[in-house]
Parts: C-alpha cells; sequence; structure tokens
C-alpha cells in the first residue's frame, strides 16, 4: 500500500515545532494528527537534505520539496 505524502505545508509545521519550539516526536505526531513515526521519517528526509528551522532564507515550497523529495 502506498503512502501519501504530507502536505509541505505540514512538513513545515513538523521542522517548525521540531527545531523551532523543540517538541518531541510524539508532541508533534499529536498536533499534526500524524504518527510519531511519520514524523521521524520526515524529520530523517529533511536532516539527511540539511534542512531545519528556520528553512533558508527564499526557499519556497517548490524548492523545499524538491529538496526532501529528489527526482520525484
Amino acid at each position: 500500500m502506498a503512502t501519501r505524502r504530507l502536505s509541505i505545508r505540514k512538513i513545515k509545521e513538523i521542522l517548525r515545532l521540531k527545531h523551532g519550539l523543540g517538541l518531541s516526536n510524539r508532541a508533534i505526531a499529536r498536533s499534526c494528527n500524524i504518527s510519531h513515526k511519520t514524523v521521524k521519517r520526515y524529520l530523517e528526509r529533511a536532516r539527511e537534505a540539511g534542512l531545519g528551522w528556520p528553512l533558508p532564507e527564499g526557499m519556497d515550497e517548490e524548492a523545499l520539496e524538491e529538496r526532501l523529495f529528489p527526482g520525484t
């Protein structure tokens, strides 16, 4: 079963809650109504892409998506 990708808006919220506010993965999961494993997976993608919070100045949603999901 294929998993649907989260919206860029929700991914940005995960990054903000983790790096901006220091919330735990489980707290972020509750806040975003997703599983803590999903939070972990997206945070790992962001770390591998060299992203944190705040995002680099001028990075729009399209650029963020390309960094997180290259070649898709």
